[in-house]
């Protein structure tokens, strides 16, 4: 019998009753990353789509609204003239008529073009060649030589924006610039550019530049003219005309090379351009700018917000003014070199408080900078103050205090140079500036009545009643201590320091006249006499003799802070009050300046050429005082005389009266 051959039976899969039969191979499931991804692209584009709209939407939300940028507005030109009606300077309360770039020399926008925005015709407000090639050039030099900012840009900034460098700004900078330049055409940007843009010297806008430093309308600029206009644009304070005359013409030559480059003008236009110097416009005295800028700082307070042209008249003397200018400058010239003072400041004004010269700096070109309304401490100038207050408390000039070292509460206030003359009249210590002397005067009425009675005669600054405020250690300007002084020369009346006797409008409309207002009597008659008497001997005796104008009767104190960092010398006569601060703007000592020396020699210079002419009068409250205070100054006191203590006199008008008076007139 055969054998059967055997075969595998196929295997029967466990339940199933079945046979396995091979599979095809299972591909391995998809990555759960494979699968999501696109999904969280696109949720992530998404909420970057929603985030920057909203963004943008923030960005839009803080920008300005830019209708009637265009409208045309009234020229703000403002003359002032002095006493005599002569022009002081004519000025733009924020900047003149609004001139389009239609009506301009094609040469004048142009400039500005070159040097600020080549590419300002083709980029739609943000020009990112013109980024690329500052940064390179930046890059290249190792420090920021050029900027990226267009003229849309700047004009952006200047109109809206804070000058701060945020992102945030910089960004509202550029979205506004393309908003900017879908609103207005080209022409229309430039033209608000050319009338918005800061050109130094307080002016703003083509026009009101143009008037300012050359003295003519901007549609009568030269090409030269132009240029330099453009150029100051950069760095006001350094290239505007008047500042830095000579800075601002070479930096109209690089103007004029960029605008060769562009093709905007010839080789021979630029040649004779470069080669032709404008005449700059200064004014009829070269340092009234100071006193034109204090007006017109104050003018809105007078006239209130108009559109038309003003003309002001003021209490100004263009011929007393250059006699100002002229005693500071010699002064300087001769002694400011060996003294280390590279600064001095002038203030003249009537009794009645009307101004007559100011005199900011030794250069209104150099620095504009006003240092006649700036704070420094008076030092011994303080000390009419101090004496008036114990004089008021019942002193005499005739008491006698001891002067040598003396300690108050620790403090130990010395002598010029360690010097003391033990007992003294209080005529003599005023005269010779007695630091010890006027410290204790305060410690015995109180540094709050003598702050009191400074604010009363016209200090308006913040005073501190700490012992040392019997030596000027708390700061005062020249203008309000010239005017503190002002009674004393007038008679015993307060007053307050002003200069616009009357504004108008170019068709004759009055919008302000001065009425005479006085604060009322703010130092008795007997005091003003013994005060008289103290200031009289100073000059004729003690610290001030170098301030002496012969026979007309002058009266005056000096001050000299520590370390000599300022020196002063404030007096008067019949005619005219007048007050004198050197120093430097660091406030770097001086080399043993004193207020008897450079200051005294300024007001004597002054004063001497000031009074020319007229008739001696004798000194309000003088009427006491002897002709020759020299013998009763020399004279020994009796020993017998001592300090008492007296029932003060009559309280004059509070500083809280003054102020309810001076409110209560009818003008300032």
């Amino acid at each position: 019998m055969a054998k059967r051959s055997k075969k595998k039976s196929p295997r029967i899969e466990p339940g199933t009753g079945k046979g396995r039969t091979p599979r095809a191979p299972v591909p391995p499931p998809k990555s759960k990353a494979r699968r999501t991804w696109p999904y969280a692209l696109t949720l992530l584009v998404a909420w970057g789509l929603i985030f920057a709209g909203v963004t943008f939407s923030h960005w839009l939300s803080g920008l300005p609204d830019t209708a009637g940028l265009l409208t045309q507005t009234s020229a703000h030109d403002v003359t002032l003239l002095d006493d005599q009606g002569r022009m002081i300077a004519e000025r733009g309360l924020t900047h003149a008529g609004l001139v389009t770039v239609q009506e301009l020399p094609a040469y004048v926008p142009n400039a500005f073009i070159a040097i600020e925005d080549r590419r300002f015709r083709e980029h739609l407000g943000i020009d990112p060649v013109g980024l690329g090639r500052a940064a390179v050039e930046n890059m290249t030099r190792g420090e920021v030589v050029q900027g990226g900012s267009t003229i849309t840009q700047q004009l952006a900034k200047n109109l809206f924006l804070s000058p701060s460098r945020t992102f945030s700004r910089k960004m509202q900078e550029a979205v506004l610039a393309v908003y900017l330049e879908s609103r207005y055409s080209k022409d229309q940007i430039l033209t608000l550019y050319l009338n918005r843009v800061y050109f130094g010297a307080g002016v703003y806008g083509i026009e009101a530049a143009s008037k300012r430093f050359f003295g003519k309308s901007a549609h009568n600029l030269t090409l030269t003219e132009a240029a330099m206009l453009a150029g100051s644009v950069k760095a006001p304070a350094r290239y505007n005309p008047i500042a830095h005359a000579d800075p601002s013409f070479q930096r109209g030559a690089v103007v004029l090379r960029a605008m060769e480059d562009c093709g905007f003008i010839g080789d021979a236009a630029r040649r004779t351009a470069q080669a032709t110097r404008p005449r700059i416009t200064r004014g009829a005295a070269p340092n009234a700018g100071y006193f034109a800028d204090w007006v017109m700082a104050r003018l809105s307070e007078y006239a209130g917000e108009t559109g038309e042209p003003l003309i002001v008249e003021t209490s100004f003397d263009l011929d007393l003014q250059a006699k100002a200018e002229q005693a500071v400058a010699t002064a300087l010239a001769r002694e400011g070199g060996k003294l280390h003072a590279g600064q001095a400041a002038l203030v003249a004004m009537t009794p009645d408080g009307a101004l007559r010269a100011m005199v900011g700096g030794r250069s209104y070109e150099d620095s504009t900078y006003n240092r006649a309304t700036a704070m420094r401490q008076p030092g011994s100038a303080f000390k009419p103050f101090v004496y008036l207050t114990a004089f008021e408390h019942g002193h005499k000039p005739d008491d006698i205090m001891k002067d040598g070292p003396v300690s108050i509460r620790g403090w130990k206030p010395g002598n010029y140079e360690g010097h003391y003359e033990g007992d003294i009249t209080l005529t003599r210590a005023f005269a010779k500036s007695s630091n010890a002397v006027a410290a204790q005067l305060t410690a015995d009425v109180g540094a709050t009545a003598v702050a009191s009675t400074a604010h009363r005669l016209g200090i308006v600054s913040r005073l501190d009643a700490v012992p040392a405020l019997a030596l000027g250690v708390s700061d005062v300007t020249p203008l309000e201590l010239t005017g503190a002084y002002a009674p004393f020369a007038n008679g015993g009346d307060g007053i307050i320091p002003y200069a616009i006797v009357s504004i108008r409008t170019a068709g004759g409309k009055i919008l302000y006249t001065r009425k005479s207002s006085g604060l009322g009597r703010v130092v008795p008659a007997q005091q003003l006499s013994q005060m008289t008497e103290l200031m009289v001997a100073t000059v004729t005796s003690g610290t001030g003799r170098g301030a002496q104008l012969g026979a007309r009767p002058t009266a005056g104190k000096t001050g000299t802070t520590q370390d000599y960092r300022d020196a002063w010398f404030v007096g008067f006569t019949a005619d005219l009050v007048c007050g004198v601060w050197t120093g430097n703007d660091d406030s770097k000592p001086m080399n043993r300046a004193t207020g008897g020396g450079l200051p005294a020699h300024i007001f004597k210079a002054f004063m001497e050429n000031a009074e020319q002419g007229l008739p001696v009068k004798p000194l309000p409250g003088s009427a006491m005082v002897m002709a020759d205070t020299s013998a009763a100054l020399d004279a020994t006191p009796p020993a017998s005389a001592t300090l008492t203590a007296q029932a003060p006199a009559k309280k004059p008008a509070s500083i809280e009266d003054i102020i309810n008076n001076l409110f209560g007139g009818g003008g300032t």
